[in-house]
């Protein structure tokens, strides 16, 4: 199991700096000199950037989707874990939640024993872990708080209806709350793309883990001036990207400024 993860991920990151080769080729010429060198490494960090913040925003929000609903179906028991959980991740910084993971579990011998120690020990797997659960406990906030903002007779008229309660949150609810909550939500995924550069921290050689190690080896401060470029680059395409879901996955409802105004 060790070996076919790491065969994975050495197959993967062959893949990134393939497609740096060629990204990098026809640009080599329009790049600062001190540039050209590590442009596969920016393009490789650019990759795992990518992979990183799309897998935990999609993980995430299945989380959260499923602890709004049993939050909204659940008694009181359950309310006050969730109510816990979204304060303990939503109450401390990203970069002590990943340390904690990263260095703090690696402190048990009976997890570097286990069979979860593959992931453990992994900086990326890590990484994925503590942004999941970072966004996943705002992305519970945002929803929760789109739901008990919709009207109640939405409610009321899908069980009038003879819709169980469950098919109402289903069918009714969520969907208009994931409509109401959509700017905020994408807020969130831009957040995390930036939070996502403390998972260097762990050793995860992401677009600011290259940053730091050109760094270490050229001492050329312009390295964080281009790697601030990329990343002001990856949040102008997750804005496109979520402007364009908006504008063509929801549907105009009457009444909708925001259609109205496009």
């Amino acid at each position: 199991m060790d070996d076919l993860i790491r065969e994975i991920g050495f197959w993967i990151s062959a893949q990134h700096f393939a497609a740096a080769e060629t990204v990098c080729g026809p640009l080599a010429t329009l790049l600062p000199t001190n540039m050209q060198r590590y442009c596969p490494r920016f393009v490789d960090g650019v990759f795992t950037t990518v992979e990183l913040v799309t897998l935990a925003m999609g993980l995430a929000f299945v989380l959260a989707r499923a602890l709004v609903m049993h939050y909204w179906f659940s008694g009181r028991f359950v309310r006050r874990a969730i109510d816990a959980y979204r304060w303990v991740f939503q109450g401390t910084p990203l970069l002590i939640q990943l340390w904690l993971l990263y260095f703090g579990l690696a402190q048990f011998a009976l997890l570097r024993e286990s069979s979860l120690w593959v992931f453990l020990a992994s900086g990326w797997w890590v990484g994925l872990c503590a942004l999941t659960l970072n966004s996943a406990a705002y992305q519970t906030a945002i929803l929760l708080g789109a739901l008990n903002n919709l009207p109640e007779g939405q409610r009321e008229g899908g069980v009038s209806l003879g819709l169980s309660e469950r098919t109402v949150f289903r069918r009714i609810l969520f969907p208009q709350a994931i409509r109401t909550a959509w700017p905020s939500l994408a807020n969130e995924g831009i957040l995390v793309l930036k939070a996502s550069a403390l998972v260097s921290t762990i050793t995860v050689l992401d677009l600011m883990g290259h940053a730091r190690t050109v760094f270490s080896r050229s001492y050329d401060l312009a390295v964080y001036g281009y790697a601030a470029l990329l990343y002001i680059g990856l949040t102008a395409v997750v804005t496109v990207v979520a402007l364009v879901i908006r504008r063509y996955a929801f549907r105009a409802l009457p009444g909708d400024s925001w259609f109205a105004r496009r």
